[in-house]
């Protein structure tokens, strides 16, 4: 799937053309998506995308759902998640990244990635999660959650694994560098 890829690239030209011509209206912030996609992804066999595919392989669902709601924000300027439910996300991230990385990497016992093949468990524990976010009103997070929960039953990646629906070192490393440069985050 190129598609989180694809946006990927979608929200560079965004975040450049924000940086180059800040006052830029919607048309220009829109004809600029549908302007770069042949060049994306259709020049040759091996245009950006699958480049970056072939190196890094595809983004989870989670990445590209935060990138769509990034591109939304940039292009719309609508803010879907709030700051208090940002916080919650990035925190939540880099802590499963903390404890999934080390472990799926041999530094345990523990294989939390045999976890992700079709586990009751961990299927269970996203659906409480996605219910609890939508408990206490964290709409978008419950609904990425859910989309990463419908996205693994209806495989849409090429990995059978959930963790790679729901984590990449992509969104990790951000959330990270966000929390680092952050100072009110704590």
């Amino acid at each position: 799937m190129t598609l989180g890829l694809t946006i990927f690239f979608y929200w560079l030209r965004l975040a450049w053309l924000r940086r180059v011509r800040p006052d830029a209206s919607l048309k220009v912030k829109v004809a600029t998506l549908f302007v770069i996609t042949p060049l994306i992804i259709y020049p040759f066999t091996y245009g950006p995308v699958w480049w970056l595919r072939g190196l890094t392989g595809d983004l989870s669902i989670l990445s590209t759902a935060l990138l769509i709601l990034a591109i939304i924000q940039m292009v719309w300027d609508k803010k879907w998640i709030k700051s208090r439910e940002s916080k919650f996300l990035q925190w939540g991230v880099v802590l499963l990244g903390l404890l999934f990385y080390p472990l799926a990497l041999g530094m345990g016992q523990v294989d939390p990635y045999a976890w992700g093949y079709a586990n009751p468990y961990m299927l269970g524990t996203l659906l409480g999660l996605s219910l609890l976010a939508f408990v206490y009103a964290y709409y978008a997070t419950a609904i990425i959650v859910l989309c990463v929960v419908l996205a693994w039953s209806l495989h849409v990646l090429d990995s059978n694994n959930m963790w790679d629906y729901l984590l990449d070192p992509f969104v990790f490393f951000f959330f990270v560098g966000k929390l680092v440069r952050c100072r009110r985050c704590i």
